[in-house]
């Protein structure tokens, strides 16, 4: 299995098994996001497909799983690993994709293990990965129709910005933990953007 219509073809067919109905639609839905925004961003559609299809591969995965993989995989965590479960599958999913798919780029499996978190270093794929997740059609958290209006509209990096916002907001208002890379990471890109970011 060589490229990356085959790929997509064979983890349409296993994540049928491996995630519920809805997961899946929501995995095909940021795979479609996906494409979309590389579209508009000048960056690799395929990649952009495929990795947007698999990047919840371990979405379904219970806690107990989850912490076993990251043991078996030897990833080092940032932070308590109770408190960090509800990210694990991006890192843990993507070493499982790199397995199940070694032809994939480096590339596609880092954008896979980022999109959950995020990263202070975002390549143009991770971050249409993060944003794809965030604002496919299928989600129905607050601010998402005026997220999904700016695509294409602003710079690749300014919605992954406020893409990023709306999450650390979200999860603040849900009193959520956060990653303890979180703030250092809102602090690397907040620090390059100017007035846009600080309205609204």
């Amino acid at each position: 299995m060589n490229s990356l219509k085959e790929v997509y073809d064979d983890a349409r067919i296993k994540l049928e098994q491996r995630l519920t109905p809805r997961r899946l639609l929501h995995s095909i839905s940021t795979s479609d996001t996906a494409e979309l925004l590389a579209e508009l961003y000048g960056v690799d559609r395929d990649l952009a497909l495929v990795a947007g299809l698999l990047h919840d591969w371990d979405k379904a995965c219970s806690d107990a799983e989850l912490l076993q993989r990251v043991e078996h995989y030897g990833i080092v965590l940032e932070g308590e690993p109770q408190k960090l479960i509800s990210v694990l599958h991006a890192e843990t999913g993507a070493r499982a994709v790199a397995e199940e798919y070694p032809c994939l780029p480096e590339e596609l499996i880092q954008a896979i293990a980022r999109h959950a978190v995020g990263a202070s270093d975002m390549s143009p794929l991770d971050m249409i990965i993060y944003i794809a997740d965030l604002i496919e059609p299928l989600r129905k958290l607050p601010h998402m129709d005026q997220l999904r209006s700016l695509a294409g509209t602003i710079s690749l990096e300014e919605l992954f910005v406020k893409s990023y916002r709306e999450t650390l907001e979200h999860l603040l208002r849900r009193q959520r933990y956060l990653h303890p890379n979180t703030v250092n990471i809102w602090n690397t890109y907040a620090a390059k953007e100017r007035e846009p970011l600080t309205e609204g």
